[in-house]
């Protein structure tokens, strides 16, 4: 087993090419197949490619660094691989994690073996089975912290391992099987050498798999829900896990315009769960819809829908407050843009109170000296400061040397100069309202618009624009 593509100079070699010279010279210089390993028999899933009773040419490697061992199997059946095994030497000590992936990395499970014996097959079986669609190639793995792992050099060369419904493809199919990484312990093992078993495997169920499309079987909020809060998050529940790459969802005012935000997904409960990037405004009726194709490719027929109206009281906050939370990131964190510019953000207060200063989002490139600047909409600066004690990345903050008070429903800009651009934004934000109460950042689509900038070599007010980017700016306010 070699780590690097040139296979000169790795740090497994060292350890590795002397035990393969040993064992081709053992079998007469051809280093041979499988042998009576790969004659699994028919029996009753739960199915793995070696039996109980198979054995590896040499259990410990004799090697002593930490490394990830892996094999690719194919299913022939659709189903569940609900655990991964691996063959022990008693010298492979130390705590093993085993892992289930895609062919391209997606971690799809992955657990601690416990109540491992001495030596010989240990098996790990997730607290969730992940299904596996047919004819897709799967990589299992573990993680041997001390090394000394089990191999049979050349496994694969001469062919495949074990029978339907679960087999090890052989190296020349597979691009190469008997996988490995030195990367670390949740390393993805996608390297290969001289086609070799590292004695891991599956733990495959073929039972149990829909024939259709999985259904809702439950959402939040319920459909035709009344006085929802507007920091709610909207989730539906299918009958069966879903392939998270099919999922199709929307959540739209009456109007048809579409609230941004991001899906999440969760495998234990079979929950799609979309996060809003905004609060949700009060008084206004949603249509939330998710159609989906279950991890096996079985599709819904048509998409799922139903409606809910938020409430109108106001929810709860604690200031100061902002449009951003601390943790929000923009899409492109530098831009190539290298103008002098000024960069802002229109905003309406729900309530009375003063604005105490302005906060930006940085990139390493948005270098020089930085103003901050709150105007009224008709261009008249109200407050300015220069930010001091700047960190190289993320969320800067200045305070004014005096608050300035704002009103009610009134629209004020919040604004920042970038000297040589290279300013953070993200494209096509401000789609619809941003709302963080008591803070709202009307859409692109109102009267004058949002994400503002004006080009020049100092501050100025930022009226051109109106474009829906957002420029990552934002206002420091305290309610009265």
């Amino acid at each position: 087993m070699i780590a690097s593509t040139s296979r000169r100079g790795a740090r497994i070699r060292a350890g590795f090419v002397a035990l393969l010279l040993a064992v081709a010279a053992a079998v007469g210089g051809q280093i041979m197949a499988g042998g009576t390993a790969r004659a699994q028999s028919e029996a009753q899933c739960a199915c793995s490619v070696f039996p109980a009773a198979a054995t590896p040419d040499d259990p410990d490697s004799g090697t002593y660094f930490p490394v990830v061992l892996g094999v690719k199997v194919v299913p022939s059946a659709a189903g569940w691989i609900q655990g991964v095994r691996f063959y022990k030497s008693s010298a492979n000590t130390g705590t093993h994690t085993g892992s289930l992936w895609t062919s391209d990395g997606t971690l799809l499970a992955t657990g601690t073996f416990t109540g491992e014996t001495a030596s010989g097959w240990q098996t790990l079986m997730f607290s969730t089975p992940a299904p596996v669609q047919a004819g897709a190639t799967y990589i299992a793995s573990y993680y041997a912290p001390k090394g000394h792992y089990a191999y049979s050099v050349g496994y694969f060369l001469n062919g495949p391992a074990g029978t339907a419904p679960i087999t090890a493809p052989s190296d020349a199919s597979a691009g190469g099987n008997g996988v490995y990484s030195d990367a670390g312990a949740t390393a993805f093992p996608n390297s290969s050498y001289n086609a070799a078993n590292y004695w891991v495997d599956v733990v495959f169920d073929d039972g149990g798999v829909p024939t259709a499309g999985p259904t809702v079987t439950a959402n939040t909020p319920a459909d035709n829900a009344t006085h929802v809060p507007g920091t709610s998050t909207v989730s539906a529940t299918f009958s069966a896990p879903v392939d998270r790459g099919s999922v199709q969802f929307s959540l739209a005012d009456a109007a048809g315009t579409q609230v941004p935000g991001t899906l999440g997904y969760s495998a234990d409960s079979g929950t799609v769960t979309f996060t809003p990037g905004t609060q949700l405004l009060p008084g206004t009726t949603y249509t939330a819809s998710i159609q989906a194709a279950d991890a096996w490719g079985n599709a819904m027929t048509g998409p799922s829908t139903w409606n809910f109206t938020v409430g109108t009281t106001p929810p709860p906050y604690t200031c100061p407050c902002s449009l951003f939370s601390s943790s929000a990131t923009p899409a492109v964190t530098d831009s190539t843009d290298p103008n002098s510019v000024e960069l802002g953000v229109r905003f309406v207060p729900a309530v009375n109170g003063t604005v105490t200063g302005i906060r930006f989002y940085k990139g390493s490139t948005n270098t020089g000296t930085h103003t901050g600047t709150l105007w009224s909409n008709t261009g008249t600066a109200l407050a300015t400061g220069t930010f001091s004690n700047e960190t190289a990345t993320g969320w800067q903050t200045m305070t004014f040397g005096t608050p300035v008070t704002v009103t009610a429903g009134t629209t004020y800009v919040a604004s920042y100069h970038a000297p040589v651009g290279k300013y953070s934004y993200t494209a096509g934000y401000f789609s619809y309202p941003h709302q963080a109460y008591p803070l709202t950042a009307p859409a692109s689509t109102s009267s004058q618009g949002d994400g503002t900038y004006g080009y020049g070599s100092s501050t100025t007010f930022p009226g051109a624009g109106g474009n829906g980017n957002n420029y990552w700016v934002d206002a420091v306010f305290s309610a009265s």
